[in-house]
């Protein structure tokens, strides 16, 4: 790793060096309120207006012209909505150029009109991101994405309202990469580069996608000469304890061929910690148990990648990455448990626990994607993943050590995927998609245990894990849609899948799951006018729980918890549809319902033979949601951008055989939100203010209700040298409230009291340079939602 920074730095050093030597004609666009214009046609002339060469300025405003400054010339700059400007110039750089808008009078009436926040186009809401952006405290695309109507965004995920945690996309390209993955990449990606999103609650069926999927779609311009552009950034983040990051990147461009490069890396600290208050159960006793518990985790992480893509002169394109990202992280974690058995007079016993966790990851993907003028769509992934970890836990009390245990395991998983897709389009309006998609998986886990029971470790033979697990599928779909007129769209879709997954434990084979699955889908959209518009989507999708989830392994937390596999553990699906009105293409109104079949989610039990609280993943009957939910920007003049997110609904989740229990837990929940940009100066300085917060009123989890979450949190964001540098300070979750209020459990035989004190606390100081007119490209990664241990 510590090469890769080093060659990274040499790169973007060079990369400064060439941009030096660059002196062709140069400047910036912008309006009155020192906002980049883009779209502006910038001609040049000689002083006897003799043509020379024209450009179009980029979404920063930024122009660069095929011609070196050696003599005076004359520029023209012209945009619809601007006043024309004329310049002489006699030197490389112009500078900012300042443009008027027009005003269009009638009878001495101003006309002004607000652009429209969100269009509906083929099912998809679509927002215009520069005009949403413009007064945001944003630096990068996945805060972007937290800012869209709907986008509920915590540090490193996100939700859609109604729909849950959707799946993310970068210009509507097939990709492999898991959610947590993509997210970790559009923070690299500068908030100006994005041009538009698209919220689509039902995706197409050629993205292999089933359900809602978010696709960020980034300005892409072509370059008319070779260019090297770059961005290089740090960020100092305060919890408990102190963490950094820093990221650079390169873009070199030509008319076909654009090369990026990507380098980023972390580290820090973080705090964590809980108070657990218990009443077990065990043979007609119940013993009350209080827990302390504290950790903290070292990490160290970094990421880098090398793209190309190549436009063919019939405008073909050909697209290959190599992905790698690596990290190593160590935990420690210190509990003091005392157990006391009530109405006895046995005195209380008090246990001390420490666990140490030391975990490495790697990650290699190669990916190549051949996308073609007549609409196929062809392309290939490879992944190869290795984490080894090593875990230690002892166990003592006052007298004696109870539990002394080492643990090494291993996981080494190769994935490889083949897909191809086509897209036909018929005179009479219809469209019609069809393809292919073919993968396999082979994941290794090893696992074994050495107790130090006084002559040192050995192992238990006993309780070794040698597994693998194959995976095989394969699925095609079919999709035709069509717009009736100009106020209905209809688009529907069906999809075959069949998918094999073969384990093998310790050498005796089993299957554990061989099965077909169909998925319908469809979506309906009706235009009443512009100013109305209804869609409904229906859509059907099936979830896979992760490799170590399905390994009988054990994992001890404490003297009381432990983490446990579940290899009976089985995919659900889901079946979810919304119902949405936008009034006026600004405000939002939204009816759902998601049914969730075998749902699994990862819940504690007390155990009845012995003094343990096990956490495992369990499959439920169901898990139903439904609600309403309404979202309202507004604003006031100049100064006061606001959007309002309502939401009421009710959740419940079923279990009829849970252990020797059962539970049917039903609750009505409320969420609120509301984002605040305060423009503060657009002049010099350039500050923005931002001031958001959001409160759920609670919820439930199997087994558990959850209390209350609040969150207030606050940004300033300062704009220079020709918003070529940007410094932010935010400040996140003030009041460190971002953990639920309670985790309670009450159920017969089953009492437990949780309280989360985690580290979400954060003060954020950021700074950003761009050079060379900087736009980073978009680049995909590798699905790793599978990948790694559940602790």
């Amino acid at each position: 790793m510590k090469r890769i920074l080093y060659y990274s730095l040499v790169l973007l050093v060079a990369g400064c060096g060439m941009l030096q030597a660059q002196e062709r004609i140069h400047g910036k666009v912008v309006d009155k309120e020192e906002q980049p214009v883009d779209g502006v046609a910038v001609v040049l002339q000689t002083l006897d207006s003799t043509y020379i060469d024209a450009v179009v300025t980029d979404s920063l405003g930024v122009f660069l012209l095929n011609r070196e400054a050696g003599q005076t010339y004359r520029l023209l700059f012209q945009h619809l909505l601007y006043e024309p400007a004329c310049k002489e110039v006699s030197t490389a750089d112009v500078g900012t150029v300042l443009l008027t808008e027009k005003d269009y009078e009638l009878e001495g009436v101003v006309v002004k009109a607000e652009r429209p926040q969100v269009k509906v186009e083929n099912g998809a809401l679509k927002y215009d991101v520069p005009q949403l952006m413009k007064d945001k405290a944003v630096s990068n695309a996945f805060e972007v994405v937290k800012e869209i109507p709907g986008v509920i965004g915590t540090d490193d995920a996100v939700q859609l309202l109604g729909a849950g945690s959707p799946s993310i996309v970068i210009n509507g390209q097939l990709t492999t990469m898991s959610v947590d993955q993509l997210i970790s990449m559009l923070k690299t990606i500068p908030a100006s580069r994005v041009s538009n999103v698209e919220i689509m609650y039902n995706a197409p069926a050629k993205y292999n996608i089933k359900g809602a999927m978010i696709n960020v779609v980034l300005d892409q311009t072509v370059a008319e000469k070779n260019m090297l552009q770059g961005e290089v950034g740090a960020d100092y983040l305060q919890r408990h304890y102190a963490a950094g990051k820093a990221h650079g990147n390169l873009l070199y461009s030509t008319s076909r061929l654009n090369i990026d490069f990507l380098v980023n890396g972390g580290k820090g600290r973080n705090y964590m910690g809980e108070e657990i208050l218990a009443r077990h159960t065990l043979k007609d006793q119940v013993t009350e148990v209080n827990q302390s518990d504290r950790g903290k985790r070292h990490g160290t992480d970094g990421t880098m990648r090398l793209g190309m893509d190549y436009t063919f002169k019939n405008d073909d394109k050909l697209s290959a990455a190599y992905y790698l990202t690596a990290g190593k992280s160590d935990i420690t974690r210190v509990a003091t448990t005392t157990f006391h058995t009530l109405q006895s007079e046995q005195p209380a016993e008090e246990r001390f626990s420490r666990t140490y966790v030391e975990g490495n990851n790697a990650l290699h993907n190669v990916r190549v994607q051949y996308d073609g003028h007549s609409g196929l769509m062809a392309g290939a992934d490879f992944t190869r993943y290795r984490s080894p970890g090593f875990q230690t836990f002892v166990d003592r009390n006052s007298e004696s050590v109870l539990t002394d245990l080492q643990n090494n395991s291993k996981q080494d998983i190769s994935q490889g995927a083949l897909f191809i897709n086509h897209t036909r389009t018929f005179g009479t309006g219809w469209t019609l998609n069809y393809g292919v998609h073919g993968g396999f998986t082979s994941s290794k886990t090893y696992i074994d245990y050495l107790y130090n029971k006084g002559n040192g470790y050995e192992l238990a033979p006993d309780e070794l894990e040698n597994n693998r697990q194959k995976e095989y599928s394969a699925n095609g779909f079919l999709e035709v849609s069509k717009s009736f007129g100009s106020h209905f769209s209809a688009t529907a879709s069906l999809k075959a899948e069949y998918f094999k997954s073969d384990y093998t434990s310790n050498g005796v084979k089993s299957t554990l799951w061989n099965d077909w699955a169909l998925f319908p889908n469809a979506s309906l959209s009706y235009t009443v006018s512009p100013m109305h518009v209804l869609q409904l989507d229906v859509s059907s999708d099936k979830t896979y729980p992760s490799y170590w989830d399905v390994t009988p392994q054990a994992s001890p937390l404490n003297s009381y918890s432990v983490v446990l596999g579940n290899p009976s553990l089985k995919p659900y699906r889901s079946y979810s549809g919304q119902l949405l009105y936008i009034l006026k293409q600004k405000y939002t109104f939204l009816a759902f319902c998601d049914y969730v079949p075998d749902y699994f989610a990862q819940l504690p039990y007390q155990n009845t033979s012995e003094l343990k609280n096990i956490f495992r993943y369990e499959n439920m009957d169901y898990q139903l949601q439904f609600g309403l939910a309404v979202i309202v920007p507004f604003r006031a003049g100049e100064f006061w951008n606001s959007q309002v997110t309502l939401l009421g609904g009710r959740i419940q989740e079923k279990l009829d055989h849970f252990h020797d229990l059962s539970f049917d837990n039903g609750k009505y929940f409320g969420q609120f939100k509301m984002n605040n940009t305060f423009v503060l100066s657009k002049a010099r300085p350039n500050l923005k203010l931002e001031l958001n917060g959001y409160f759920v009123t609670g919820a439930i989890q199997g087994v558990y209700e959850v209390g209350h979450i609040s969150d207030v949190s606050t940004a300033l964001k300062w704009q220079f040298s020709d918003d070529r540098a940007t410094l932010i300070l935010k400040w996140n979750d003030i009041f460190q409230n971002n953990d639920p209020h309670r985790l309670d459990i009450d159920q017969p035989g089953q009492y437990s009291r949780i309280r989360m004190l985690n580290d979400h606390r954060c003060l954020t100081v950021s700074f950003i340079w761009k050079f060379g007119g900087y736009k980073q490209k978009q680049h995909e990664a590798v699905d790793a939602s599978r990948f790694g241990k559940s602790m």
